[in-house]
């Protein structure tokens, strides 16, 4: 208990509750009143603008105001990816949120007294964010590539935020906690989207979401509390992932972890099938096999006989794939039919769009500068490659359907050899913290979640870049944090922002 709890009086904290609800109570009734008057878009308009500021209201009651917001966001994280009115910036809740956070935490440190962590505890983190400014500079539209820098940073001092908890007591657990409360929601949403057809990202439903395969069969990808169901089956799959390892390494000691764990699981694995994305179904299986294989406790002996088991396995798939295909969900087997031909697609998708690397080598068009870019140079063309045209949509796409072209083609030379010092860091950390002796067990099995996690994100990015959403973005952030943990002064005491 910090000296601030011990000071603060029973009745204040209840009043310090109470009156945010009452506001909430209050700015719920006006939103009715006007919603009756103006229609459901005016309700839209004025909830989203006065939770925020209910919420902002709340956490300046609070001792620790920038931790409590922290903890705030990833505890309604389901809700993150939802529009701030009136749209026209292309921000979200997350959005704001976290650039209120790092805001904060800049005050805090300007007038700070006492020692504080610093802000940027590895260089290679400051070296990262360096190289993505001559790419906001000299960017087609420089506003928009600032206000993403911006965002970047903001994600980045979230990242910061993510390892303070994770060095104070059970920080991992809550940290995990709160990630499997939002896997089970999300598994609860694609149940209801699956079953019902209703889709409950507030965005509408995705172009793609309900299609026909090559055989005439009819696919509902469910996306649940997504848009997009490729990215609730990324989402689901690198989670999953990191939970399975953290379960089968004995690192969910207390009851309510379990538990949460266990109902995430149960509730996932089904769920991500519902999604029919074949990146994310076909980099869990496989990077989930791997990681418990190499990450148990087995005698290596035993471990061998485990990967050679593997690779007779997928020998076979390789040798007799109709065999295995016949053994999917008629959904997932006919998405499987039209591989080849959806993975052509995307290579004419990469060679078209090529020019943007061409044209600006160095630093790309702009950070989020993609659909822009097709807007300026093709301003006739309103219908890429076919999409959209069955419902009549426009449809201008704003990534090339892959992660890592669009960070080649936004950010040029300059931004991708920033990505590449992340994961060399990374990588580098996390092995130094798996072969050193000095690392305590539980510190190892987490590193080892995170890192099957990240995997998981590295096979998923070859097809979407769906760190867009900010749910995905969070738990990137959160993988990433719990690699580089161990290697940042891990026995000292965190700072109370």
């Amino acid at each position: 208990m910090s000296k601030y709890d011990e000071l603060e009086d029973p009745r204040t904290r209840l009043t310090s509750l109470l009156l945010p609800l009452a506001a909430a109570v209050l700015a719920g009734g006006l939103a009715a009143v006007a919603g009756a008057a103006a229609g459901t878009r005016a309700i839209y308009l004025l909830a989203v603008p006065g939770c925020l500021a209910i919420a902002g209201a709340l956490v300046l009651t609070r001792p620790q105001p920038l931790r409590f917001a922290f903890l705030a966001i990833l505890a309604l994280l389901p809700f993150a990816d939802i529009a701030v009115p009136p749209g026209r910036w292309n921000l979200t809740v997350f959005d704001v949120a976290s650039l209120v956070l790092a805001a904060g935490l800049l005050l805090h440190k300007a007038f700070a007294r006492d020692a504080a962590e610093p802000l940027f505890p590895a260089r290679s983190l400051a070296v990262i964010l360096l190289l993505l400014v001559p790419c906001t500079v000299f960017a087609r539209h420089p506003w928009p590539a600032l206000l993403n820098l911006l965002l970047i940073f903001a994600a980045y001092v979230f990242f910061w935020f993510v390892l303070q908890e994770l060095r104070r007591p059970e920080g991992l657990e809550r940290v995990a906690g709160l990630l499997a409360v939002t896997g089970i929601l999300a598994a609860i949403g694609l149940f209801i989207d699956h079953y019902l057809h209703i889709n409950l990202s507030l965005r509408g439903s995705n172009l793609n979401q309900f299609t026909q395969a090559d055989n005439g069969e009819f696919i509902w990808r469910a996306g649940g509390i997504f848009q997009d169901g490729q990215k609730a089956g990324d989402f689901l799959a690198a989670l999953l992932t990191f939970l399975l390892v953290l379960l089968m390494r004995g690192r969910c000691r207390s009851g309510w972890l379990r538990l949460l764990v266990w109902s995430a699981l149960l509730l996932g694995i089904p769920a991500l099938f519902l999604t029919v994305s074949r990146a994310a179904l076909f980099s869990f299986v496989p990077v989930c096999l791997v990681a418990l294989l190499a990450a148990n406790r087995w005698p290596l002996p035993l471990k061998l006989c485990g990967f050679a088991a593997m690779a007779v396995l997928a020998a076979t798939v390789m040798v007799a794939p109709g065999f295995w295909m016949g053994l999917l969900p008629g959904t997932l087997a006919a998405r499987m039919v039209q591989s080849q031909a959806e993975f052509s697609n995307r290579v004419d998708v990469w060679f078209d769009t090529w020019e943007m690397f061409a044209r600006h080598p160095l630093t790309g068009v702009g950070l989020h500068g993609f659909q822009q870019y097709l807007l300026d140079t093709r301003p006739l063309v309103f219908n890429y490659y076919g999409i959209g045209e069955d419902s009549g949509v426009v449809y201008v796409p704003d990534q090339p359907e892959s992660a890592y072209f669009k960070i080649l083609y936004e950010s040029g030379i300059l931004g991708s050899v920033a990505v590449v010092v992340l994961v060399v860091a990374t990588l580098h950390r996390s092995i130094v913290a798996l072969v050193s002796k000095a690392t305590v067990p539980d510190v190892r099995s987490e590193v080892a979640a995170a890192l099957a996690g990240l995997a998981v994100f590295a096979a998923t990015f070859v097809t979407l870049f769906s760190i867009q959403d900010p749910r995905l973005l969070v738990l990137l952030l959160i993988l990433l944090a719990i690699a580089w943990r161990p290697s940042i002064a891990p026995s000292s005491t965190a700072a109370r922002p």
